[in-house]
């Protein structure tokens, strides 16, 4: 009976790591904005991830932040900026300098109303920021 060795290459077999995927750029967009909305001093990609690391004014950093795609960063958004979402659905994300209701977008190919509503929340939060600059 052979014993294990850890320096034997042929006892030990990896499955593949999953391909690497970046944040589309039209998403990176609007995630750069509504990083600024929140006050984020400098955004940086991270290559090969699909998040953002986010530099703060007082020096505090947030890794692996995306409100596209972690509801939790989504959630911190929606209330630092004081958006809501509006039911029933329209046809636009909206905000204006008083904050207030977002209107998420819902159609019959929109399948999870979740993603829809962190887009209409990233998108409002985008146009918070164009509004400042």
């Amino acid at each position: 009976m052979s014993q294990w060795n850890p320096d034997d290459d042929d006892l030990i077999d990896e499955l593949p790591a999953p391909p690497r995927k970046s944040i589309p750029e039209a998403d990176r967009e609007l995630l750069h904005l509504a990083a600024r909305a929140i006050g984020a001093v400098r955004v940086d990609d991270v290559e090969g991830e699909q998040w953002l690391s986010l530099h703060f004014g007082d020096g505090t950093v947030a890794h692996g932040w995306n409100a596209l795609l972690f509801y939790s960063d989504t959630f911190e958004l929606a209330v630092q900026l004081r958006i809501k979402p509006s039911w029933p659905f329209t046809e636009e994300a909206h905000a204006d300098d008083s904050y207030g209701t977002v209107h998420i977008e819902q159609s019959d190919d929109v399948g999870d109303v979740k993603a829809a509503t962190a887009r209409a929340i990233v998108r409002a939060a985008a146009e918070i920021a164009k509004q400042r600059a």
